[in-house]
């Protein structure tokens, strides 16, 4: 018995591919990495990028598609979902070398495990699981909560962010004692917005709690803050607002994170958060691509 395949091509007419199959063959063909599919979805995968190029062929299908491109680990799998999925595990990216000759500064990869970096001597990591990644590390809140004013004990100075229009983002100390300018022309529409979303009616009730409530960190933007570093948006970001490349952080600086905080009573203050945290979201990724 013939294959429909061969039949199809025996009586002129090409076999149905669907949308999904179509965009899981251009990735196996446009990148070095491997790709699994999940069993409890139809229309969900795993990737797992090799090089830098990889991530920007996925994101560039994801979008030309309409798939969307999750972190992976950075929320529950559900075979119940609407959307068609890539995960993205960045467990095949992990290159780790320190950046100064004390060893202090350390450029890292998405995909660098805790297990390393415990090796390379960043004790404030020692009881966090040893296959916890540095995208996921850096994603979820529950390692990354500190306070403003402790912000910099994160230890991250500089991070490499692919956005949703394809353009790589440098992070890093931005200020009056910090010229480099903003890298791409979205980061340089975003900023400006972002200042101007930390001092609006609706900001100033959810900046004056004496602890962050917020998703995302767009509480670095207060003019008073004269340590702005860009990559500190990051801290906790869910995987929402990009996806990280690489980052460099400093073992000297860094120091475990606090538990997360309570939210407040008034639930006029936790809407209040979830609106600014959308209209961050949007700014960073108006098509939806990473959520």
């Amino acid at each position: 018995m013939q294959n429909p395949s061969r039949r199809a091509f025996l009586g002129g007419r090409a076999p149905q591919i669907s949308p999904w199959e179509q965009f899981l063959l251009q990735v196996q063909r446009k990148t070095q990495g491997s790709l699994r599919r999940l069993d409890q979805g139809e229309e969900q995968a795993v990737f797992t990028p090799l090089i830098l190029a990889d991530l920007h062929h996925v994101r560039q299908l994801c979008h030309a598609f309409g798939i969307k491109l999750y972190l992976w680990g950075s929320r529950e799998q559900s075979d119940d979902e609407v959307d068609a999925i890539l995960w993205l595990d960045c467990s095949g990216l992990a290159q780790l070398a320190p950046v100064d000759a004390e060893q202090n500064q350390w450029f890292m990869q998405a995909g660098v495990s805790m297990a390393q970096l415990k090796e390379a001597g960043f004790d404030a990591l020692a009881s966090l699981p040893d296959d916890l990644l540095v995208a996921n590390w850096l994603a979820q809140a529950r390692y990354q909560y500190r306070p403003l004013h402790r912000i910099a004990e994160s230890g991250l100075v500089h991070a490499s962010l692919l956005m949703s229009d394809g353009t790589v983002s440098s992070l890093g100390a931005f200020g009056a004692q910090n010229t480099k300018p903003l890298n791409t022309a979205l980061l340089r529409q975003i900023v400006p917005q972002l200042f101007q979303l930390a001092t609006t009616e609706l900001a100033q009730p959810v900046l004056a709690l004496p602890d962050w409530i917020g998703a995302y960190r767009w509480d670095i933007l207060q003019a008073d803050n004269t340590a702005l570093n860009l990559s500190h948006l990051l801290l906790g970001h869910g995987g929402d607002l990009g996806v990280v490349e690489w980052v460099v952080l400093d073992k000297q600086l860094l120091r475990a994170a606090e538990p997360l905080k309570a939210l407040p009573e008034d639930p006029a203050l936790c809407i209040a958060a979830q609106e600014l945290d959308g209209a961050v979201k949007q700014l960073f990724d108006p098509d939806q691509l990473f959520s």
